[in-house]
């Protein structure tokens, strides 16, 4: 499975005549799964800042579902405002008294230090710290919540969901648009900004393990409003750009179904999350046979073994000079062992399994 998939993987990332081709770089090909991003999607590319990975799907969702879930921000954020207001109404007035207090008036804040004790001036001086303490945080952190509502922010470059809503309203059919938080601009922006960013295995494994789960098709299946998470925020300004190419006609919707996007070596590329490669006839008889390897293992209680095989295989054949014989014999010395370990008789197993013919790391025999 590892192999055929890896060659349906390279077959896919090859940039035929359908994607835009490289600039000239010593990079022979994007990083698997990804591929170069076709012309067709180029106005909407180049609507987007590229220190962001950037996942694209369409929201199916009936509109009736898409406003009861909108209603709740709607509402929290109407909460919230009116919590303000009325903050505002007691808090204005002590704060005017204190600052009249600092002129010489008489006020409920004055004290005269003359005749005031210790623990006195350090109680006023504690209360009325604690007290514009807790109007800034009210103030600069819950408030900033129906602020960035309304009129978005730096971060959300000026477009917030009150924005979003009221220009598209709400579809039968919507573009959802989301960019990573945070954790992805150290993936694309290297320490030298004349020098592109390079990927190496951990970094490739750690965009694959955010993307599957954000692109699942029952997460799909929710509405967009709903996909907010620990590492996914809604991109309101490029979902009103790409609604706004598509009514131009200078995309076409039916481009933008499961798209991850990133901006890589100074290439945009895409991964078509769950587009289905091309699998020949002699690929599809080598995942039967994964697969079948790995359910009799899973039979003989020692599924751990065909992830360790796997994870060793295609560990191996990302190192310098492939999968060797040396390394292949060594990998399969450790198979052996493990399998002994889990009690299972080595060549009954093989017997069992008709062979090693099609198993990914099987290419050479064992001594």
């Amino acid at each position: 499975m590892a192999r055929a998939a890896g060659k349906r993987a390279k077959k896919s990332a090859d940039p035929s005549t359908t994607h835009t081709k490289p600039p000239a770089s010593p990079a022979s090909a994007p990083p698997t799964p990804f591929q170069y991003a076709p012309a067709s999607l180029r106005p909407f590319l180049s609507t987007l800042p590229t220190d962001h990975i950037y996942l694209v799907h369409l929201d199916h969702t009936p509109p009736s579902l898409k406003k009861r879930v909108f209603a709740v921000p709607v509402l929290l954020n109407l909460l919230i405002t009116i919590g303000l207001c009325v903050r505002l109404y007691y808090a204005v007035p002590i704060y005017l008294e204190q600052i009249i207090t600092i002129f010489g008036y008489d006020t409920a804040y004055k004290i005269d230090t003359a005749t005031a004790g210790v623990g006195e001036l350090i109680n006023a001086v504690t209360s009325r710290t604690f007290l514009l303490m807790i109007d800034y945080a009210i103030f600069g952190l819950i408030g900033s919540w129906p602020k960035e509502f309304v009129f978005g922010s730096r971060l959300l470059r000026s477009v917030g969901p009150w924005e979003w809503r009221r220009t598209i309203g709400f579809r039968d059919t919507e573009i959802i648009v989301r960019r990573g938080r945070k954790w992805d601009t150290p993936l694309l922006v290297g320490d030298n900004p004349d020098v592109a960013k390079t990927w190496n295995l951990d970094e490739e494994l750690t965009i694959k393990v955010k993307v599957d789960p954000a692109m699942q098709t029952t997460s799909l299946a929710k509405t967009g409003y709903l996909l907010l998470d620990k590492d996914w925020d809604l991109d309101f300004k490029a979902m009103l750009d790409a609604h706004r190419l598509v009514e131009k006609g200078a995309i076409q919707l039916k481009d933008l179904e499961n798209l991850a996007l990133v901006y890589y070596e100074k290439q945009w590329l895409v991964w078509k999350v769950h587009e289905a490669p091309e699998i020949t006839a002699h690929e599809q008889q080598q995942d039967s046979t994964v697969e079948r390897f790995r359910r009799i293992l899973t039979e003989l209680g020692a599924e751990a073994v065909f992830f360790r095989w796997i994870e060793i295989v295609q560990f191996e054949t990302s190192q310098p000079g492939g999968f060797t014989e040396g390394r292949q014999a060594e990998a399969i010395r450790e198979l052996r062992t493990r399998l002994e370990k889990k009690g299972v008789d080595y060549a009954k197993f093989w017997e069992d399994i008709d062979g090693q013919a099609g198993l990914p790391g099987f290419d050479v025999r064992n001594q």
